[in-house]
């Protein structure tokens, strides 16, 4: 229970960033991808302790990185000669993997990912704080 809710806090954390300057990909997308990664991380080893003979059962987990590529294309788009929402797709890709790691105990690796991907995020916003425009 503990891990689903660590890694639907940190979607939805990095979600807030996304809402908050106006991108896509806002608060519950981001957590519903956390909690369904998370979800994946756990089934993956639940498999692997009640099945030990399966073999390649990390492929869900394969899946599920190559899967989340089709909701990333959808939040892109193209206006023109602009791009919109690459960054959230990124975001959303990087989710997975941050959440696997939450799902599978690997907390500090899961947070310090999740810091280091918000603080990307933040970024781009430092210089224009002061901005006049």
């Amino acid at each position: 229970m503990f891990r689903l809710i660590l890694a639907t806090i940190i979607g939805y954390t990095l979600g807030k960033e996304r809402k908050k300057n106006d991108k896509a990909g806002g608060s519950r997308t981001m957590a519903i991808v956390a909690m369904a990664s998370c979800l994946i991380a756990l089934l993956t080893q639940e498999i692997a302790l009640l099945n030990p003979d399966t073999h390649n059962f990390s492929r869900l987990m394969a899946y599920g990185i190559a899967s989340i590529g089709f909701l990333g294309a959808g939040i892109i788009s193209h206006h023109g000669q602009d791009v919109d929402g690459l960054t959230t797709a990124s975001t959303i890709w990087c989710l997975v993997p941050i959440s696997y790691m939450i799902g599978l105990r690997c907390y500090f690796y899961g947070i310090v990912a999740s810091l280091i991907l918000y603080i990307i995020l933040e970024s781009k916003y430092w210089h224009q704080k002061g901005d006049s425009k």
